[in-house]
């Protein structure tokens, strides 16, 4: 019986001031949250550009990895974060092709680069993410892009380059 799930949408990725590793925020749909998840850099670094919209000239590993699974007829129905084992979440990858439905295990990271990538919905087990998830003011517009009617609109100078 699979585990009763919420379905989360990636927000950000943010930095870990105290070990300057970066973080994957994740906020439910459909309830006040966002799970953080520590990941790697080069990781971050996929997920930043499918954020970002950026495409290359040649298959980065998880645009590769898409292209396999599309290449044999199947397709990522979504990913679900399952589990928290001492500082290590768990994740995995469900594949359809026809009739079977394979669930793969991986690294949540990989995961969320590759569910961005087949726009995929992403799930957490509703009790990890009740145990583990923070409340978190989660901005819909990128930091600086927000109209404030308070700020004068001088041009920039030396002491305010911007």
């Amino acid at each position: 019986m699979e585990p009763h799930v919420i379905q989360v949408r990636v927000t950000g990725l943010a930095t870990d001031p105290s070990t300057n590793n970066p973080v994957v925020l994740l906020e439910a749909l459909e309830r006040k949250g966002v799970l953080p998840i520590w990941i790697g850099h080069p990781e971050a670094q996929a997920i930043a550009f499918q954020l970002a919209g950026q495409s290359f000239e040649r298959p980065l590993t998880h645009d590769l990895l898409r292209i396999v699974i599309d290449g044999l007829d199947a397709k990522v129905t979504k990913i679900v974060v399952t589990e928290l084992r001492g500082n290590t979440f768990f994740a995995k990858i469900y594949l359809a092709r026809g009739d079977e439905v394979l669930a793969i295990d991986a690294r949540p990271s990989d995961s969320i680069a590759l569910a961005l990538r087949a726009q995929a919905p992403i799930f957490v087990t509703t009790e990890l993410f009740e145990s583990n998830s923070q409340e978190m003011a989660v901005r819909d517009e990128p930091e600086g892009l927000e109209d404030d009617d308070d700020e004068d609109d001088e041009e920039p100078t030396e002491d305010r380059p911007f």
